[in-house]
């Protein structure tokens, strides 16, 4: 069995960080050329990460997806790219994510999101007709929250809100308190391994802070729970594989079959015994799956 661990070493072998403007944003990203003998005859994929992650959370793909060019951005105001000047909302992030695109001047990619990137490539596709194929893994099919999912989610939006009304340096520290990190953490690990968890922990605690200000937080997180993948699943006719996790808090496998038959070309692959962490729990069984997929792509 490869680890993420592993997967993600791999990638960091052949990773190269480059950095672009647009919209008024310095972004940078990522690039993993293919380890084939022609990579500039491979398929294209661009990442698109969750909420308050980078693209180190989804460098596990980039490591198992050795047969493609892989470009992975950190989205504007996490990581190491600079915040919107605008508001960190759906729309503005779906325009930055297009002119990225045009940016690097990558053809129909094969788009891969997960949690609230799925939103971010689901919104593009829809919009601007960009992509060769989707893949959304944990995507965000909405579903009802019940019992303690719903108090936290709840919980954590008023935490959110306090900290963004704040001065900018109590708001900081409250979002980048231990108890908030280190709570997501064990919240979203579903994994009895104890070195898988600390390991997971370790992730989060060295990225999981990575943004620019309360703002980008506040406001990113109202578009990732305020809009779902119903209102663009009509336009979806491309090929498009879904990623569930059975002991997904955020989306229950139920919720993304329901939107996969809507749409005419939608495969799904149920991981079991995990959570909304695929890229951290089952890497390489997430990986195995989307290569099936890019592969057997006319």
């Amino acid at each position: 069995m490869t680890t993420a661990a592993e997967l993600m070493e791999l990638a960091e072998s052949r990773a190269i960080k480059k950095s672009i403007a647009v919209a008024g944003v310095t972004a940078d990203y990522w690039f993993y050329p293919a380890q084939v003998t022609r990579p500039e005859s491979a398929t294209n994929v661009v990442l698109a990460h969750g909420y308050r992650g980078t693209h180190k959370g989804l460098e596990s793909f980039a490591g198992g997806l050795s047969q493609f060019n892989v470009y992975s951005p950190d989205l504007p105001g996490f990581g190491t790219s600079a915040p919107m000047q605008g508001i960190h909302n759906l729309e503005n992030y779906v325009l930055w994510f297009k002119g990225f695109l045009d940016a690097i001047e990558v053809k129909n990619p094969v788009l891969i999101g997960h949690s609230f990137g799925t939103l971010l490539v689901t919104a593009c596709e829809a919009e601007y007709g960009v992509s060769r194929a989707l893949i959304c893994i944990n995507p965000v099919a909405g579903g009802v929250t019940k019992g303690v999912s719903r108090f936290l989610l709840q919980l954590v939006k008023g935490f959110y809100w306090l900290a963004h009304i704040l001065p900018l340096p109590i708001g900081m520290r409250m979002l980048k308190t231990w108890m908030l990190v280190d709570g997501m953490s064990a919240y979203t690990t579903k994994s009895k391994d104890k070195q898988l968890r600390k390991w997971i922990k370790a992730q989060h605690d060295k990225y999981f802070n990575s943004f620019a200000n309360s703002d980008v937080v506040w406001e990113s997180y109202i578009a990732s729970v305020s809009h779902t993948l119903h209102p663009y699943v009509d336009k979806l006719k491309k090929p498009i594989l879904l990623v569930a996790a059975e002991l997904d808090e955020v989306t229950p496998v139920s919720s993304v079959v329901e939107i996969a038959q809507r749409m005419p070309n939608a495969q799904i692959h149920v991981i079991e015994n995990c959570g909304h962490l695929v890229h951290y729990e089952a890497a390489e069984e997430t990986v195995a799956a989307m290569k099936t997929f890019i592969t057997g792509l006319k």
